[in-house]
């Protein structure tokens, strides 16, 4: 199974937090699946430790995600050209190259946001 994390998950998941559902916990420790992280996870919660929004270091992040054997998944211009077409009422520009992502690459999303259900078929928590 792929499955693209959500930025809250990969957080989660690098701090051990209790909040990272048994699922996604799951999903994330079976080997036999392939997870990823978009370069757009990375790119939101560098942002929010630059803002003191979140404890972490963007090195420690990096090498969490690396020693985990989580995949990095960059963004292309399909990826920039879906999530701009949507027809959904959320403005979040990050979310919906995310929901782009998840479909293009024919993933399960894992993620806490149901705003998600409106483009997806496979949100899971």
């Amino acid at each position: 199974m792929k499955v693209l994390l959500d930025s809250h998950a990969v957080y989660w998941w690098t701090i051990g937090s209790e909040r990272l559902s048994t699922t996604a916990r799951s999903l994330i420790e079976d080997k036999a699946n392939t997870v990823l992280v978009s370069a757009v996870s990375f790119y939101e919660l560098d942002n929010k430790m630059r803002l003191k929004k979140l404890d972490l270091k963007p090195q420690e992040l990096r090498a969490a995600v690396a020693a985990s054997g989580l995949q990095t998944l960059a963004v292309t211009d399909l990826h920039a050209e879906l999530a701009a077409s949507f027809d959904w009422d959320h403005r979040d520009p990050w979310d919906r190259i995310l929901a782009a992502q998840t479909r293009l690459e024919h993933c399960s999303f894992a993620s806490l946001d149901i705003a998600f259900d409106a483009v997806l078929h496979e949100r899971v928590w």
